[in-house]
């Protein structure tokens, strides 16, 4: 049973403008003050985007109160192929196999995003966890309030199409607040668009997210947490 009360964020978080990221502890850290393991699984989220997809993450990270979980952006241009590239160096560092590493990508024009799936590829033989929205992150956010499977042209269509729920919508802005306690049944809407879909969702049709998947992911974490 998902369990969602209200996300606690600084009194200083403003509505748009810079991203309101905390500092997550590694599992190092952890040791250096304690002399052990934490008790539970390291997840680390690499992002291309700079703003949207680790805003939206880090708000997560905050609610749950997650030290294990890590919300990393990749240097320079976050093109697909240097997002899973990133990816695998951090799953180097890691030092459980219960440990994760996921990769947020977007696909937005496939065809034109020419390290995708070579990225894809990449991503898959050294075991990386891929959280694909086609044709873009804000897809998620859509399925907040629409179980919608029509198309989408790009992500700036996409946009466009948020700005019908959140009117003042843009990528730095803090979304979190008005998307909480719409979060189950987003994702009750992408198990219900990924039945339906003609084609598997693990060929990221349009439109297609696996934010979901994610995103239980740190509910589970956050409502097991023993630290």
């Amino acid at each position: 049973m998902l369990i969602w009360g209200e996300l606690a964020l600084s009194k200083k978080a403003k509505k748009h403008g810079k991203s309101t990221f905390g500092q997550a502890r590694s599992k190092n850290d952890f040791q250096r003050r304690q002399g052990q393991k934490p008790p539970g699984k390291v997840v680390i989220i690499v992002c291309e985007g700079k703003e949207t997809e680790p805003n939206y993450f880090e708000a997560l990270r905050q609610k749950f109160r997650l030290s294990t979980l890590n919300v990393r952006l990749v240097p320079g241009k976050g093109a697909p192929i240097n997002v899973v590239d990133y990816g695998i160096e951090e799953k180097r560092k890691i030092e459980e196999p219960t440990d994760e590493i996921w990769c947020v990508l977007d696909t937005e024009a496939p065809d034109k995003n020419s390290s995708l799936l070579p990225a894809i590829e990449k991503a898959k033989k050294a075991n990386l966890n891929l959280a694909i929205s086609n044709p873009s992150f804000e897809y998620w956010y859509f399925i907040h309030f629409e179980c919608s499977n029509r198309p989408f042209a790009n992500g700036q269509e996409m946009k466009r199409k948020i700005k019908s729920y959140i009117p003042d919508y843009n990528e730095s802005m803090n979304v979190f607040p008005v998307l909480d306690s719409l979060t189950p049944e987003a994702i009750k809407n992408a198990d219900k668009l990924r039945k339906r879909s003609q084609e598997s969702w693990d060929v990221f049709p349009n439109p297609s997210t696996g934010v979901d998947k994610l995103v239980q992911e740190i509910i589970e974490m956050g409502q097991t947490k023993r630290y």
